[in-house]
């Protein structure tokens, strides 16, 4: 299992045995290079922890505690707050984080995953209720004491979203636990909590100004916390807001500071503008691009980085920049977060704000709202007096998107499902998620969606995955805790209205990024399907592992009816086409 594994800390590893649990960790050297090697034991051995992530702020914490420490690692601040407080020590944890923790006098195991799901924490019970854990489903199959088994749930959020976490894994009998959950396992006996949720909206007045103020004080102290290592810490830069914000403050912090941009030939770069903000910050900078890449060859090493069918065209190009990034550090900053937290996904936040404004719209409204919507469809048809728009198409669909979903926070998960396409494979109906935060119909809740489900399914697995299979990791200040829950709490106008995206984001740090920057809107990262639809070799991929009815794609999903999608989908081919790849590999395990 630690062998399997060796990609996420290739500077050392180690297992302890005590009698009736084994704790194997390998080791990516951040802090305390010397003394912080794991499994690390506390005071006679009475406690084992093996912990993947970082705890910022982590000295002053350890300054309020009463423990004899034997190292400077985070690791033992853990262990300390453990020993002080047990499972309550969640309540005192920042940072990004995985853990499990043996006590040996309790016979007990108690294991933790941050608030926002940024460190990935599996497990599984074999047939004897003995439980088997690990940072990656790989090395749980490594195990040898699993046989997995597919579970036709999760293909079906895989085939709607392009991503199964962050509840589900794609077996029935492995689990992920959910961000901000702990679990304790005694003698057989598993338990799930959930222990922080997300802060409501706040009820007080406070100006813009004064919040972008409050925001500006968190931030800076995010990002001063997250830069403290006894390595190098580089920046991803893409001259968009979060990333321009995020190495205005780091180039404070560190004048030598080295930022990193990736780009694609024949298409729209984003490195003109990470090339100015590295000018108006003095960083050492540095462009990557994707010229010569292979796409064909990293197409079939995906499922050995994901474990599972991962379809977001962006998962090529993370890796790469995680690969090239490692060159220059073993640390490096990111944005993400920035547009969950502060209404940065334009293209589906401004149309919910559309049916926020017209639910609960009166009978006599909506119908004539509805002729208005009919009379703009036969003009369009018509091709007549112009071009009319669709105003009031949207609008009453906002209405009618009111009277079918009894809240903003299912009309907004709903549109991630279709049941059209999943009942015609023959699987079963994507469920939507459980809602854990107290609703207020607020383009808020909306957000809280996909930071319960996007940003921990999709946005934080292609990270973490990609960055760790290039020994890199990645911090994200916007995730700081500190500073999340204010952004959480704060009104949904303070961060997307009809006119403007990430309000209080430019308010707060527009004046410390050159005005091109500040002005300009958000731009995908994702490799476009231009880079590969043109290749012989990636449609003869195409070919073999999704138009062959032999394929092991077909082992999961029937020939005949997937034939006939994708002949009216065709959309769906590359989402077909990653799931046939992971197939084929675990098929061949």
């Amino acid at each position: 299992m630690v062998q399997s594994m060796n990609h996420r800390g290739p500077d050392s590893n180690g297992v302890h045995c005590f009698d009736n649990c084994i704790v194997g960790h390998n080791r990516l050297s951040i802090v305390d290079l010397v003394s912080g090697d794991q499994p690390m034991l506390g005071k006679e051995s009475k406690h084992g922890i093996v912990f993947n992530g970082e705890i910022y702020g982590y000295k002053s914490i350890r300054e309020q505690l009463r423990y004899d420490f034997t190292t400077t690692s985070d690791t033992e601040v853990i262990l300390a707050l453990y020993e002080q407080h047990g499972t309550d020590l969640l309540k005192r944890l920042p940072g990004m984080f995985a853990f499990g923790i043996w006590d040996d006098e309790k016979q007990s195991f108690f294991a933790a995953r941050d608030r926002f799901g940024e460190k990935p924490f599996f497990y599984a019970l074999t047939e004897n209720k003995e439980l088997v854990f690990a940072s990656e489903m790989k090395a749980i199959l490594a195990s040898g004491l699993i046989n997995p088994e597919i579970d036709m749930q999760s293909v079906s959020r895989y085939i709607n979203n392009g991503y199964i976490g962050p509840i589900k894994t794609i077996y029935k009998n492995v689990h992920s636990l959910p961000p901000a959950h702990f679990l304790t396992y005694s003698n057989g006996q598993l338990n799930v909590q959930r222990y922080w949720n997300y802060p409501a909206t706040t009820t007080e007045h406070i100006s813009l100004s004064d919040a972008a103020d409050k925001f500006e004080t968190l931030f800076n102290e995010a990002v001063k916390k997250q830069m403290v290592a006894d390595v190098d810490v580089c920046a991803f830069l893409s001259g968009g807001l979060d990333s321009t914000s995020v190495v205005s403050v780091a180039h404070k912090e560190n004048p030598a500071l080295k930022t990193i941009a990736f780009g694609y030939k024949d298409e729209m770069s984003e490195l003109p503008f990470a090339k100015m903000a590295a000018d108006a910050y003095k960083t050492d900078h540095h462009e990557l691009f994707e010229e010569g890449t292979a796409f064909e060859e990293l197409f079939l090493k995906l499922p050995d980085i994901y474990d599972e069918p991962f379809a977001d065209t962006s998962a090529i190009a993370t890796y790469l920049i995680c690969k090239s990034a490692r060159q220059f550090g073993k640390v490096a900053l990111t944005g993400d977060g920035g547009d969950e937290l502060l209404g940065g996904y334009t293209w589906w936040y401004k149309p919910m704000l559309e049916e926020i404004a017209v639910r609960g719209t009166s009978g006599i409204k909506s119908q004539f709202v509805y002729a208005m919507a009919v009379s703009e469809k036969i003009r369009e048809s018509a091709k007549v007096l112009g071009t009319p728009g669709r105003k009031w198409r949207n609008t009453y669909s906002g209405i009618k998107r009111g009277k079918q979903y009894s809240s903003v926070a299912e009309s907004s998960a709903s549109k991630a499902v279709n049941h059209s396409i999943t009942r015609q494979l023959g699987l079963p109906d994507m469920e939507l998620p459980d809602f854990f935060w107290e609703q207020d119909n607020t383009i808020n809740d909306v957000m809280k969606v996909d930071m319960s489900n996007f940003m921990p399914g999709d946005v934080l697995v292609k990270t973490d995955r990609a960055a760790m299979a290039n020994s890199l990791e990645l911090r994200a200040p916007f995730l700081d805790v500190n500073l999340a829950e204010f952004c959480i709490s704060m009104p949904g106008s303070m961060k997307i209205d009809s006119k403007a995206d990430k309000i209080l984001l430019r308010e707060a740090m527009g004046k410390h990024m050159p005005a091109e920057i500040l002005n300009r809107g958000k731009q995908g990262f994702g490799v476009g399907k231009s880079h590969w639809e043109k290749s012989e070799k990636i449609q003869k991929l195409y070919g073999d592992f999704v138009h062959d009815k032999n394929s092991a794609l077909y082992s999961i999903l029937p020939y005949k009816e997937t034939s006939e999608l994708l002949r009216r989908t065709p959309s769906i081919m590359h989402t077909l086409f990653i799931l046939s790849v992971w197939a084929n590999k675990k098929y061949k395990i």
